[in-house]
């Protein structure tokens, strides 16, 4: 029984999001040195991306494939931004904001950087999603 939003199967049905490889999942998430929650781990080793929807206007990266992805984002805003290990960046920039998903809490920010990056390091800034799960179902409009 899957844990994702019902509707996620009918939005993602295409052959072109099927994951082929989701020991590379397992391995992207070890080498990040996070747990993650349940909703994002079946969501990443069922389906591939990058996404995009119109419901929240960002691009929704892959964890792993293509140049751009999850881990490259979260390891260049961990040395360039100082990040903590357990945000990572799960979007192209979008007017100067990134979505970022705290590992800990499960919870998903809009942060921009001017100002909504420092908000986010000292524990201030307001998520936008309570959950990734909230987040998928928004994201995806299912």
């Amino acid at each position: 029984m899957s844990i994702l939003p019902k509707g996620m199967e009918e939005v993602l049905g295409e052959e072109i999001y099927k994951r082929e490889d989701s020991n590379s999942v397992k391995d992207a998430l070890i080498r990040l040195d996070v747990n993650v929650s349940q909703p994002f781990q079946e969501f990443y080793m069922r389906y591939e991306g990058p996404f995009w929807e119109e419901y929240v206007p960002f691009e929704l990266l892959d964890l792993t494939d293509e140049e751009n992805n999850i881990e490259s984002y979260t390891n260049i805003a961990r040395e360039e931004h100082g990040f903590p290990k357990q945000y990572l960046v799960l979007s192209e920039m979008s007017a100067n904001a990134v979505l970022v998903l705290d590992t800990i809490t499960d919870k998903v920010y809009i942060v921009n950087f001017e100002g909504g990056d420092e908000l986010l390091l000292q524990g201030e800034l307001k998520e936008k999603w309570a959950t990734f799960y909230d987040f998928l179902k928004d994201y995806f409009n299912c």
